[in-house]
This record gives structure tokens, C-alpha cells and sequence, in this order.
């Protein structure tokens, strides 16, 4: 039999993952599991009339003696890999995610921008491209890990070189600020997406759906970080975590639970009632966890149930508790997101939280439409963001009417002929 390998809290490592032709097994190094697991080699090999191929499988050890690892790779001809890999165009590594796991993914990306034949594009084609290939390129990784915020500001800088000079390492001065030209159209931006931004967005939806999610990998990561509903204070191992731990906090700020049975809320920390029972009644941990923990045990037969030494303790929390109405049946409680109608929290709705909020702009809509190329809404774009000119810089500019036409508000049709 294959000992697994044990987490935390009476939880366990999954015993292998499968992907395509490609399987990852997790156990432990004893000689009887080994020997257990090379058994199931070759009673597989005798069924399915497949082998495996020992030239491309490795082994990837932790925590046992040379002497050992030496008596697995005689057993089963593997050779030795150690981390960080790459698997499935993403780095696999332990603890802390660090520049060097990504530079190569990095240098893909600035490499790409560097064999376009930008010379042959616009601008207008340039800001297309990036839009539609470099984030492609990022979402796979992003999904999963924090990126370092050194790498993302200097991928950024490149980008921001190819578009307006269509050499990365080519730097031109520009009268539009990076955080304006990465807000939407209707913000005066040209709907890029900061990477940093755009990382802190999947930081956020990853630590939602770890809190949400039933999937091995969120149970073994909840187990190890959360206790007592809060997270943990302390370093572990663990590529993941990194990310998730600095979104936790927003997530609660920015969330509330909807009651069901109870069982999975908090009813001193967790907030379901408005602000959290602890911070309303200015309650220490250690007073806290005198009592009941759950929700749950504050409720009989759907309705609430306070127990007396309690409801003495805190006279007015009856009046917070009795705002919440029970459900008749018995159904689990939802977290639910504030700032979105359907309560749960999407890629999209996390990146518009991230991102900087801009007031929507009159002449954005006007510049930025089927009927005008966009070469030219471009240029008015770039006019649009510079300084409010005066009329005399109207009058350098074409403009024979500048009392009636405004750089910064387009309110005429003339407008739009003046500048092109």
C-alpha cells in the first residue's frame, strides 16, 4: 500500500493529479510504498499494454537521506529533477514566488514585442496587439501566482516603449501619464490593462475561490492558513499563499455572509450582521473564544436562541442579531460579494475593483466610434490629454474659432473637422 503524504490538520495531499498522457503521484519515500507503487507499474503496463517510460519520468524528492533517494532511482530508473520546473508553461517552485521563476515567461513576453515589425504598424496597431497577445501570454501564470511587482513594472515599461515607439528598448517622451492610457475608452484611456492591476485582480479572485471552493487544493490550503476563521500570522511553505494572505483582508471589508444554517460562519469575527461582532463590541481574542464560536450556536429550530450569561454580557446585541432573518430550511451560508449584483465575484468585477476609479468623459465617447478610423481617434486622443490649451495654442493648432472649440469638451461637429 502507498503511504500518502500527510497535511495539515487531518488533511491529506491528493495522490496524483492527471493531465492529458502526463501523471503527477504524491507519496511517501518508504521502501514498502515504493515497491507498492512499482507493483502498480507493471500491473498497469501488463493491462493497459502501456509502459512507463523511465527516460521521461523524474523524480522530485524533499526531506529524505541521499542514501534513500539513490535506492528509488534504482527501483524504478527515473532520473532526479529538483525545483523549480517548468510544467505546463508554468513554473512549479517552493515558497515564495521570486523574479527568476518568471524571467523566463518575462522574456518570452519582451522578446515577442521585439520581433514584431513595428515600424509597419500604427500606433492604433500597436496598442491591438498588445491587448490581444501579451495578456494571453500572462493569464496562465497569473492565475496562480503573485508576481513579483518588480518584473510586472519593468515588462510594463517595455510595452509602454513598443507602443509609442515600437522598440522596447527605445524610450520616447510622452505627454500621456501610463495609468491614464490603462483606463477604459470611456475613462480617456486606451483600455489596456495594467499588469500590476491585472495581478492583484487574480490575487483577489484566487483567494475568493479559495474561500469558496470544495477543490483539494483549496481545502489543503485552508487547513494550513486559516485557524479560527483568521489567517495566520506565520510563514509557510507554500507558492500560493503569498498572494492570497495580502486579498483576505479586502475580501472581508468588502463582503458579507448571508445566513443558512450557520455552521460555517464565525459569530464574533466573521462579518454577517454589518461589521463584525468583535470589532462592535470591542471584544480581545481571548474574550472572544470564551464563547460559542458558530453561528450556529446561537440557533434552534430556526429562530435565534442568545444565551442568557451572553445577552446579560452585551445587552444590545440582541438588537444586531434579530436584524438577521433565519431561513426555515436548512441551507448552507453564502459569502457574498458587495459590489456585485449576483453576490459572487468574477475576474472582471475583482480588475474594475483594483483599478483606479475614473469619472467617464463627454468627449470619449464621441472620438472613439465605428465611423472615425482609429488612427485619427488617436491623435485626437493624444490632443485631448494634453494641457487645456489657450487660444492662442487653438490658433497654432488650425483652429479659427477657438471660443467655440474646446480640447478637453468637444461639443460640434466642427470640432472633428479642424483635426483632421
Amino acid at each position: 500500500m502507498v503511504n500518502l503524504i500527510t497535511g495539515s490538520r487531518h488533511s491529506q495531499v491528493p495522490s496524483h493529479c492527471f493531465y492529458a498522457d502526463d501523471i503527477m503521484i504524491y507519496c511517501k519515500a518508504k521502501i514498502e510504498s515504493m515497491q507498492a507503487l512499482k507493483l502498480l507499474f507493471i500491473r498497469y503496463a501488463n493491462s493497459a499494454s502501456q509502459i512507463i517510460s523511465a527516460s521521461k519520468s523524474t523524480i522530485f524528492s524533499g526531506g529524505i537521506s541521499e542514501s534513500r533517494l539513490h535506492n528509488i532511482i534504482n527501483l524504478f530508473g527515473f532520473s532526479i529533477g529538483s525545483l523549480p520546473f517548468t510544467y505546463l508553461g508554468a513554473p512549479i517552485f517552493k515558497g515564495r514566488p521570486k523574479p527568476i521563476y518568471f524571467q523566463a515567461i518575462a522574456d518570452r513576453v519582451k522578446s515577442k514585442l521585439a520581433n514584431w515589425k513595428a515600424s509597419l504598424l500604427s500606433i492604433a496597431g500597436r496598442v491591438q496587439l498588445v491587448k490581444s497577445v501579451i495578456a494571453s501570454m500572462l493569464t496562465h501564470t497569473m492565475s496562480v501566482y503573485s508576481w513579483p511587482i518588480s518584473l510586472l513594472k519593468s515588462m510594463e515599461k517595455c510595452i509602454k516603449n513598443f507602443i509609442w515607439t515600437g522598440d522596447t528598448a527605445k524610450r520616447k517622451l510622452v505627454t500621456v501619464a501610463w495609468k491614464k492610457v490603462c483606463n477604459s475608452y470611456e475613462g480617456g484611456g486606451l483600455g489596456i490593462r495594467s499588469l500590476v492591476r491585472l495581478n492583484e485582480a487574480f490575487n483577489l479572485k484566487l483567494g475568493w475561490d479559495m474561500l469558496h471552493s470544495n477543490e483539494e487544493w483549496a481545502n489543503i490550503l485552508r487547513s494550513r492558513a486559516i485557524k479560527r476563521r483568521k489567517p495566520i500570522n506565520h510563514h509557510i511553505f507554500s507558492s500560493l499563499w503569498n498572494g492570497i494572505k495580502h486579498e483576505l483582508p479586502v475580501i472581508t471589508e468588502n463582503s458579507t455572509w448571508l445566513i443558512g444554517n450557520g455552521k460555517n460562519v464565525n459569530f464574533w469575527y466573521d462579518n454577517w450582521c454589518g461589521d463584525s461582532l468583535q470589532n462592535t463590541f470591542n471584544l480581545s481574542d481571548t474574550e472572544a473564544n470564551n464563547y460559542p464560536q458558530s453561528v450556529s450556536n446561537f440557533i434552534t429550530n430556526s429562530h435565534w436562541n442568545i444565551p442568557h450569561n451572553i445577552t446579560i454580557r452585551f445587552p444590545a446585541l440582541n438588537v444586531h442579531v434579530r436584524k438577521i432573518t433565519l431561513p426555515l430550511e436548512d441551507k448552507d451560508d453564502l459569502l457574498i460579494w458587495k459590489h456585485s449584483t449576483s453576490g459572487t465575484l468574477s475576474l472582471k468585477e475583482a480588475y474594475q475593483f483594483k483599478k483606479p476609479q475614473t469619472a467617464t468623459l463627454n468627449w470619449a465617447s464621441k472620438i472613439w466610434c465605428k465611423d472615425i478610423p482609429p488612427l485619427k481617434s488617436l491623435l485626437v486622443w493624444r490632443l485631448m490629454h494634453d494641457k487645456v490649451p489657450t487660444d492662442e495654442k487653438l490658433m497654432e493648432r488650425g483652429c479659427s474659432i477657438p471660443s467655440m472649440c474646446s480640447l478637453c469638451s468637444i461639443h460640434t461637429e466642427t470640432t472633428f473637422h479642424l483635426f483632421f
